[in-house]
């Protein structure tokens, strides 16, 4: 994957490189102090992935947007920028800006960007036909765990969210807590607790699995509220 980087202050580009070093390491990262730099550089190759400021001395940011957008529409504009105004988001919104992350961001805002880009790039390999979970995928967020959010003693928010996007993503409309201790390499009552959180959260609900022998096993779906399909 070949991220670029546009970014007119050398120290804020370079925090943000090491930001995408850090989540992707396998990555070949750019960076370009100027819309002149970019834009001849765009004439020999074109990234995967654009990260970009609004406010760029030497051009002018919504036009070099659309500009983009037009002659490389395959490539993914996200926007990292302190321009928080409604208009400035509805407008790049409107120009298909792939993400918009609003400065100052943290490196775990940035991980959410790159776990949809992954999604999308997985939706849409080499299959004729997309089936309308991938779809959901690429035009509707997953279900979010805020990364501030004060959690309990023995809840962390990445596990939180992995465990949350095994319904969403995954595609698993029922899971017990021994399926999911497996998917994510934990125990079982660890796996449990997790699951049990987000019951508490609104997000999964409980039903019973009634065997030949033996007691009925809890087994957890979304809500109808999470539900995309």
């Amino acid at each position: 994957m070949d991220i670029w980087l546009l970014e007119d202050d050398f120290r804020i580009a370079a925090i943000h490189a090491d930001y995408i070093t850090a989540l992707k390491p396998e990555a070949r990262v750019r960076q370009f102090l100027t819309g002149t730099a970019l834009q001849e550089a765009l004439l020999l190759e074109q990234p995967t992935v654009l990260l970009m400021d609004l406010y760029i001395p030497d051009v002018e940011g919504y036009e070099l947007v659309k500009q983009v957008r037009a002659t490389y529409p395959a490539i993914r504009i996200v926007m990292v920028t302190a321009a928080n105004s409604r208009k400035d988001v509805e407008t790049l919104h409107s120009y298909g800006v792939f993400d918009y992350l609003v400065k100052p961001f943290d490196e775990s805002r940035l991980h959410k960007t790159f776990k949809q880009l992954d999604n999308t790039a997985k939706a849409l390999s080499c299959q004729e036909a997309v089936t309308q979970s991938e779809i959901d995928a690429l035009f509707y967020s997953p279900v979010q765990v805020s990364s501030e959010k004060a959690f309990p003693k023995g809840i962390d928010a990445l596990t939180l969210e992995k465990v949350a996007h095994l319904f969403q993503e995954k595609g698993h409309s029922s899971l017990t807590a021994t399926e999911v201790s497996r998917m994510i390499g934990t125990s079982r009552s660890t796996a449990r607790r997790y699951l049990e959180h987000l019951v508490e959260d609104g997000v999964l609900e409980t039903q019973l699995l009634y065997g030949s022998v033996g007691r009925p096993e809890r087994s957890y779906v979304l809500c109808e509220t999470y539900e995309q399909n």
